[in-house]
């Protein structure tokens, strides 16, 4: 039997209308890292035999999938990663064939689930009712890369799929720009900050719930939402310090900012924090280095606008679900 590298292997993935509701295959992603697997949960029977052998038999137990994804920032992939992060979409036309995704947090424990297909060469399955447990965006000095840790139900063996290689463009660091403001369309227009290390984190805390009469998940399930960022930059200002010690309140957001794809609009990818505190702050160097302030922001939930976190997609996707 002839052996497969990794980079053979290809990812198909849909967004699910519903829990045990397979999807389709609505687009190709294109990973750097996939660790997804089915996982068994063995029971050991381990009663007294009349023997010193502790281990009289085993029985099959709690049966989900779980495993890690990443992805380089693709503007029209990385899009189903947030949608199941965060949970509500709605699409807009903007002409030219151009459409804009507003996702938010919903309120909801039930997941926007995922359908992936996962082809191996030797074998190719299917993984229903999967959700981001976490979901971090790194950017550094170089390409922007999504990492997910995922959970879901068990696989089973499929046969569907064909892989194509159609996707948006991949961002970069030059692509990145952040800065704070009062308000989210403030910290828009404001002079962008100049960090060298960037990486938002989403947390749901999912969970796969058994029962009684079923070894797979009753259902799988959101608890608390958390978000959060770490930043490095270059100190040379007491801006960032200060609001540290005063624990100032303020918006903030990430843009990632793309390629003209007509209509005079760019494909971009912007999350806005809409009450952010400094949680941390910590001033990094060596004798020879520049002095680095260290950041950890905290998104807080603003009952103004009743949000913590949101996500603005814009791109030629006409519609995720």
């Amino acid at each position: 039997m002839s052996l497969n590298i990794g980079r053979k292997g290809w990812i198909g993935i849909g967004l699910q209308t519903g829990f045990q509701v397979p999807a389709a295959i609505a687009d190709y992603v294109d990973f750097t890292d996939n660790t997804l697997i089915g996982v068994q949960d063995q029971i050991e029977v381990d009663h007294a035999t009349s023997l010193r052998d502790k281990l009289a038999g085993t029985i099959a137990g709690q049966q989900s999938s779980k495993g890690n994804l990443s992805l380089y920032a693709d503007s029209i992939k990385l899009g189903y990663f947030i949608v199941s992060a965060l949970g509500t979409v709605q699409t807009s036309s903007l002409g030219s064939g151009v459409y804009r995704h507003t996702v938010t947090r919903n309120n909801s424990n039930t997941p926007q689930y995922m359908t992936i297909t996962d082809d191996r060469g030797v074998d190719r399955q299917l993984y229903a009712d999967v959700c981001v447990d976490e979901l971090t965006l790194e950017v550094g000095t170089d390409l922007a890369e999504a990492k997910t840790k995922l959970v879901g139900n068990f696989p089973m063996t499929t046969t569907s799929g064909v892989k194509t290689t159609t996707s948006g463009n991949i961002f970069s660091f030059a692509n990145a720009q952040f800065a704070f403001g009062t308000t989210i369309s403030g910290a828009q227009a404001a002079t962008p900050l100049k960090p060298h290390d960037f990486k938002l984190s989403i947390e749901n805390n999912a969970e796969a719930v058994f029962a009684h009469s079923q070894n797979s998940p009753r259902s799988i399930n959101y608890k608390e939402f958390t978000a959060s960022a770490d930043f490095t930059l270059y100190f040379e200002n007491t801006i960032d310090r200060d609001a540290y010690y005063a624990q100032t309140k303020q918006a903030a957001s990430l843009e990632l900012l793309g390629n003209g794809i007509g209509g005079g609009f760019q494909e971009s990818v912007v999350f806005n924090f809409y009450k952010t505190s400094i949680q941390s702050f910590d001033l990094e160097t060596g004798l020879d280095n520049y002095y680095a302030e260290k950041g950890t922001l905290n998104c807080e939930f603003d009952a103004a606008t009743q949000r913590t976190i949101d996500c603005v997609i814009t791109n030629s996707k006409s519609l995720y679900i």
